[in-house]
């Protein structure tokens, strides 16, 4: 199967040895976010509603 692009990322850059910190971490919270509601996540999606336009949407 095909991997979401960030996380081939990360596996390629762990394969390689090349430190990825954030994008690690981007990664790592976007599937907290997938299973979980925080607090950071809120304020997150509420800056990038008032900035980027881009709506929070629940499924």
């Amino acid at each position: 199967p095909r991997l979401p692009p960030l996380k081939w990322t990360v596996e390629a850059a762990l394969e390689m040895g090349v430190p990825t910190p954030v994008i690690t971490m981007s990664l790592l919270m976007r599937y907290r976010s997938q299973v979980e509601d925080t607090f950071s996540g809120k304020v997150v999606a509420a800056l990038r509603n008032e900035f980027g336009g881009h709506a929070v949407e629940k499924k």
